[in-house]
């Protein structure tokens, strides 16, 4: 059901915002001051160029976890591995930076997903060392992709992981869509 404003209503509380104000030909776009999206852009540069690294680093991650598998004869180990050396590293960097005494009874009172992240962490390198080599990198990695996209609309969408509530818009689905229009040609190509 939609309303005045061209915002789709869903269930929960959900819903699909329209802008129809940048063009009839490309009405799935929000529509914005140019200005202001080159500002947005120029401004987060630097996090996105860090981004960008951060994204060649999990590609890589995918196919090393995965030949550590093979030399260890076993996914679970290589996980053990690669996380016995996350672990140090994070101990080190906090031991840098953090320079103020934790308060520890913040995390102990915390919802119970703030405790899950390691597990997410250690469920995508095990998988991620048995996938890579029955699939390759870039497929692996559009599947990855794809679900992080899947994930994070319906995170925004719900306000889940105490998210603020971000409706789902056409430009997002039209997003979604692409990347698995660009994982079905890959498949399709290969």
């Amino acid at each position: 059901m939609s309303n005045n404003s061209g915002t789709l209503q869903l269930a929960r509380g959900a819903s699909i915002e329209r802008d129809w104000g940048v063009s009839r030909l490309c009405p799935i776009f929000p529509a914005k001051d140019r200005s202001s999206v080159l500002h947005d852009l120029v401004s987060r540069l630097p996090l996105l160029i860090v981004a960008v690294v951060l994204g060649v680093i999990l590609v890589w991650q995918s196919p090393i976890n995965a030949e550590a598998a093979r030399r260890l004869g076993s996914p679970a180990l290589a996980g053990v591995l690669s996380i016995s050396i996350s672990l140090v590293l994070v101990v080190a960097f906090a031991a840098v930076t953090v320079r103020a005494k934790p308060d520890w009874s913040q995390i102990a009172s915390a919802p119970w997903w703030a405790w899950i992240g390691g597990i997410a962490g250690a469920v995508f390198v095990v998988g991620a060392a048995v996938i890579v080599p029955k699939t390759g990198s870039v497929l692996f990695l559009l599947a990855v992709v794809l679900g992080q996209m899947l994930g994070a609309v319906v995170a925004d969408t719900y306000g889940m992981w105490g998210l603020p509530v971000q409706p789902i818009s056409l430009a997002k689905l039209a997003g979604i869509s692409l990347v698995l229009a660009g994982a079905i040609v890959f498949i399709l190509s290969s």
